[in-house]
């Protein structure tokens, strides 16, 4: 059986909420305190993401505060 390979939360970030939304790295650095090279960092999957920013990203997107932290633990527990 060939095994779906599991996103990664920078491909979840990108590819569901900031392409659909037009939203870039500089806009979204722009709307939260979560700083441009953070972002990248996120993007690129060399950040886990915390409350903080789950919270702030959550607050842009209109999900609930700890939907990134959820998604983000999700993802480490299939690892």
């Amino acid at each position: 059986m060939t095994k779906i390979p599991l996103p990664t939360i920078g491909e979840i970030l990108q590819e569901e909420f900031m392409i659909p939304l037009d939203i870039s790295p500089v806009t979204l650095s722009k709307k939260t305190t979560i700083s441009l090279e953070q972002i990248d960092h996120l993007l690129h999957n060399k950040l886990v993401i915390d409350a903080d920013i789950s919270q702030q990203l959550g607050q842009v997107f209109h999900v609930s505060d700890n939907y990134f932290l959820k998604l983000q633990k999700d993802i480490d527990s299939r690892k």
